[in-house]
């Protein structure tokens, strides 16, 4: 055996040792990945579902959105303004979910292009001081449906109060 096929060999079996150890590492990493992919979906659905819950439809249940009441248009404005926001948060939550191998975020992608709309689309209004009640029943629908099918798969999404720019 030459010297030449003799490096030739030291130099592929360094090579594959590197490989074999990328792959040691690389193969928990892509699961580990999936992990970090729920996370992220679960904490900016959470800043969502916050959002919508502080100051939409709480104010909305207590009455603050009814003709005649006190501060009923700032509460309309905040309303709008944190539906934007959701809408961006779910946009991002969409994002994971659509980029993820992870079946149950992917299953959830489709319903999530819907919220994100509905909440862009309500908060738009809102901020003009226009307010549907339907809208406000269909948005709560639409975050309890995502919700339940996130807690039946093992995935509960919970609030995270978060600060909104504005309010």
């Amino acid at each position: 055996m030459s010297s030449g096929n003799l490096y030739d060999m030291k130099t592929l079996s360094r090579s594959l040792t590197i490989l074999a150890s990328l792959a040691v590492v690389a193969g928990p990493l892509s699961t580990s990945h999936a992990i970090l992919d729920k996370t992220r979906f679960v904490a900016h659905l959470g800043v969502a579902y916050y959002a919508f819950h502080h100051w939409v439809l709480t104010p909305y249940k207590v009455g603050q959105f009814r003709q005649g009441s006190a501060g009923k248009t700032g509460a309309l404005v905040k309303g709008g303004l944190a539906l934007v926001f959701a809408a961006h948060e779910v946009n991002v939550a969409e994002r994971v979910a659509r980029n993820s191998h992870d079946p149950l975020l992917r299953k959830l992608d489709a319903q999530l292009v819907n919220l994100k709309g509905s909440f862009a689309n309500v908060g738009n209004k809102m901020q003009k001081g226009q307010l549907d009640p339907a809208d406000v029943r269909a948005l709560d629908s639409a975050t309890s449906a995502i919700g339940q099918t996130s807690a039946a798969a093992g995935q509960p999404i919970r609030d995270i109060a978060a600060p909104i720019p504005g309010l």
